[in-house]
């Protein structure tokens, strides 16, 4: 896929046009010899040639290829000639591109990739390069030269990160992906692709497999839509290295009065057994859309924390996990939608107390808990920054304060990551 810029190149087309005119409008009234229109002719040939030079050089400026297939020797074609340029823009490939796959391109790949050997070798155990054109060395000629940028917020993600994969494509398809076996939502966001993953505090830690993939050859049908028909082709294959993140363990609290309501640990946990299969009613349901274009923002005006993510909290052998945060607010604090979008759920609970859930879309949700009165209603339809609640002291509170959390696809991920993730990769 080549660009340059056009408007620049029609002056350069327009001038060559004018100047033959120019040299084919030869005035009757003066003779000239066959010599000087020879002069005239070579001079404009001279001209002509630096032209081009000029306009290969903007061609080459904004140059890009993606390489979605394997390359190996012997083979021929426009994605031959798309490496031979490629290995030329990195000071290695010293011809003019033939698009022929011989033995001076096979020498000229095994430099480029002992050249890059962290990226394309070590990941097989190689230190020599094999002059074959496989997925990691496909993977850094993209990384370098493709028309496809893929930026990924962290390879070193910790439990309740959120992971942020950007693409940018020219391509018309919608993109996929997968960690392992999980699959990734692409959806548009501006001018770009977005896959949001959440890290679960239970992931095991340890090497995963990020794959991005796209059908390897694009049609277009009758009506103009875009398909393929040839099965999907690993684009990009990075490793994924989940890391350790110590959570502090507490006690968990119970006050005398809620010890007169009949709030003990025991039924804590009981309650919170019960109360989840209520909240996964809702949060089960994937809306294949997006309600937001922008990024999220924080559901108070103030934010302090005064209850970890991650938190283990203990009594005896009960032990539950804090899969949200605590921010301090005083009774009656406006409580704001962090983006647009759909309440699913309204309602009081007995431990999370009056509680509000807001779909997002593309399996993105937000929880507010112990809120003290609701200004929105089940199904309703929310605008970022639009007053929700009042934060309160229902449920199985100590003191009054908002718990804040985000589940992305049913994970429970550190929510105020997630903000400052997804603002630093929109």
């Amino acid at each position: 896929m080549i660009s340059f810029n056009q408007q620049l190149l029609n002056k350069i087309l327009l001038f060559v046009l004018i100047f033959s005119i120019f040299l084919f409008d030869i005035p009757i009234a003066k003779a000239i010899t066959i010599e000087e229109l020879q002069a005239q002719i070579l001079r404009l040939q001279a001209q002509i040639v630096e032209l081009e030079k000029q306009i290969a050089e903007l061609q080459s400026e904004g140059w890009c290829y993606d390489f979605k297939v394997n390359l190996k020797y012997k083979e021929h074609g426009e994605k031959i000639r798309a490496l031979q340029i490629a290995l030329e823009k990195e000071g290695l490939f010293k011809v003019s591109p033939t698009g022929y796959f011989g033995p001076y391109t096979f020498e000229k790949v095994q430099l480029f990739q002992e050249k890059y050997k962290k990226d394309i070798l070590e990941p097989w155990g190689a230190k020599k390069g094999t002059g074959f054109v496989g997925l990691t060395t496909r993977t850094k000629l993209n990384e370098l030269y493709g028309c496809t940028k893929i930026h990924i917020s962290s390879l070193s993600p910790q439990p309740g990160d959120t992971l942020v994969i950007k693409v940018k494509t020219k391509l018309p398809l919608e993109i996929k992906g997968r960690l392992n076996s999980e699959k990734i939502n692409f959806f548009k966001f501006g001018n770009h692709w977005l896959g949001i993953i959440g890290i679960s505090v239970k992931e095991k830690l340890g090497k995963y497999n990020l794959v991005i993939d796209y059908p390897n050859e694009v049609r277009v049908g009758d009506e103009g839509e875009a398909f393929s028909d040839l099965p999907d082709g690993e684009f990009l294959r990075k490793e994924l290295n989940i890391i350790e993140r110590k959570f502090p363990v507490t006690e968990l609290l119970v006050t005398k009065e809620l010890e007169e309501k009949e709030i003990t640990p025991s039924k804590i946990e009981e309650n919170v057994a019960k109360e989840n299969l209520v909240l996964q009613e809702v949060l089960s349901v994937f809306t294949p859309e997006v309600y937001f274009d922008q990024s999220f923002i924080y559901p108070l005006e103030k934010i302090k924390d005064v209850g970890a993510f991650g938190n283990i909290r203990k009594s005896g052998k009960i032990t539950l996990q804090h899969l949200g945060v605590d921010l301090e607010a005083a009774t009656g604090t406006p409580v704001y939608a962090i983006n647009d979008g759909r309440v699913g759920l309204s309602r009081e609970l007995t431990n999370y107390g009056k509680t509000i859930i807001i779909d997002h879309g593309m399996g993105i949700f937000s929880l507010y808990l112990h809120l003290n009165e609701f200004k929105v209603f089940e199904g309703k339809e929310v605008k970022r920054g639009d007053i929700i609640a009042l934060s309160g002291n229902t449920g199985y509170a100590i003191e009054p304060h908002l718990h804040f959390s985000v589940k992305i696809n049913g994970t429970s991920i550190d929510p105020l990551r997630f903000i400052e993730t997804i603002e630093k990769e929109r």
